[in-house]
This record gives C-alpha cells, sequence and structure tokens, in this order.
C-alpha cells in the first residue's frame, strides 16, 4: 500500500475500526440508514448457521468506499458462523486501497474480495461472476454542477456524489444491468435521494421485474435519503 495511513485517526463504526483518507467517503447518514436495514436483515433472513459445508450465500457490495458496510456484514456473518462469500467493486482506487487497510486492521483481510472497477465490470471470473443472493449500492445521487465541479478541478471524493446530470445515472445502469448477477430469489438494498425522479426508478424496477419490498426514508437537511430493499 502506497498511502500513509498512520496519520489518520481511527474512527470506530458500529464495531468496525476505520482509517478514512479525506478523498474517501466517510460515513454519513445514508451509510446509517442502510447500516440499520442490513443488521436487521442479517437477523431475520433464514441463514444456515454453524454448518461450514452448506453452500455460502454471496454478498456483493457495489461502491464499497472504505469498506465499512462489507466489513459490518463480514464481522456479522463470522459472529454467526455463517458460510459466506464476499465480494465488492469501487471506482474510485484510493477508496480500494483503504478499504483493504481497514480489512487489516480488522483482522478480515482473509475474507474479503475487494475489486477496482466500475460497477460490475470487475466480475470477470466464475467465482466472481456467479449470481449473488443480496447486492447491495449506495450510489452517487445527486446531480452534476459543471459549473462547480469540472474535468479541470475534479477530485477522486467527486465519484461519491456525482450521480451524473439527473443525479440517476450511475443508479440507472446499475438496476438494468443487476439481473444476470443476482439469484433468482435474492434481495437488493440501494440508497437514493428525493432531489431525483423516484417515478424514473420505480418504472425502472417495473421494467427488470423487482418488486419493492419496503422504503424507509430519513429527512436530512433539505433531502429526505431514501431506501429501497427490493426484490426478483
Amino acid at each position: 500500500m502506497n498511502h500513509d495511513y498512520s496519520k489518520y485517526e481511527i474512527i470506530e463504526y458500529l464495531g468496525i475500526n476505520m482509517a478514512i483518507p479525506e478523498q474517501v467517503y466517510s460515513p454519513h447518514d445514508d451509510t446509517d440508514l442502510i447500516s440499520e436495514f442490513i443488521l436487521e436483515w442479517i437477523n431475520k433472513y433464514e441463514i444456515p448457521k454453524g454448518n461450514l459445508s452448506l453452500k455460502p450465500i454471496r454478498v456483493l457490495e457495489i461502491g464499497y468506499g472504505p469498506g465499512t458496510i462489507s466489513l459490518l456484514i463480514i464481522s456479522q456473518f463470522l459472529k454467526k458462523k455463517v458460510n459466506f462469500f464476499h465480494a465488492g467493486t469501487e471506482i474510485n482506487p484510493l477508496a480500494v486501497e483503504t478499504a483493504n487497510y481497514n480489512a487489516i486492521l480488522n483482522k478480515l483481510e482473509d475474507k474479503v474480495h475487494f475489486l477496482e472497477g466500475n460497477l460490475f465490470e470487475p466480475l470477470n471470473t466464475d467465482e466472481l461472476g456467479t449470481p449473488y443472493d443480496l447486492i447491495l449500492f449506495n450510489p452517487p445521487y445527486l446531480q452534476s454542477e459543471p459549473d462547480i465541479i469540472n474535468d479541470t478541478n475534479r477530485k477522486l471524493i467527486d465519484l461519491a456524489w456525482d450521480g451524473g446530470p439527473t443525479g440517476n445515472e450511475v443508479l440507472l445502469e446499475f438496476l438494468n444491468n443487476l439481473s444476470k448477477f443476482l439469484n433468482k430469489n435474492g434481495e437488493i438494498f440501494f440508497i437514493t435521494s428525493s432531489l431525483v425522479n423516484q417515478e424514473t426508478i420505480q418504472q425502472t424496477l417495473k421494467i427488470q421485474e423487482f418488486k419493492i419490498l419496503e422504503q424507509k426514508s430519513n429527512h436530512i437537511f433539505f433531502e429526505d435519503i431514501i431506501l429501497y430493499h427490493c426484490k426478483k
């Protein structure tokens, strides 16, 4: 690893220790919302426990940032003695390095597959491309601001919030390419904002034959952060 992480204060998030450079997305309100539901999902999901010979539950996180949610899920599965396979993709190369550092920090480095690349592109092997039981995505969901941020001054951290001209472009690309990576009875969690067109999102889910199981929103300042929980 090339980045010097010794200069960062170690923060704790739901039992996960992390060092986070300023150009990597740190836990915010949207992280809190998806964490809450993931912990509920793990507690409610009927996962065979204690028999590591059983078929592993497969979990994929798109856009894992510093590894917050992925490491939380992995730690919970280990506590419950659940057989699992984890993979994640992330477009920010510094976040990839950071997540791997944080995995080592939490002694989980042998349980993660933190890959670099956009959305599903890095899943190019049989092991990685096999459909998953759970896919999560906390995407960039704000509209681009070309008058403020452009190709001359863009920073790595901008990848975490810039969702395209309407704010929905990255999420819609995810939804339109999701089906072949999700098991028949698989489930998805993703985050969006009331500032973008929810009708477009829901219409895309309908076209892709997803049923919305539940929605939850938290009002933060000038917007509602919205979580979707869906299933085929």
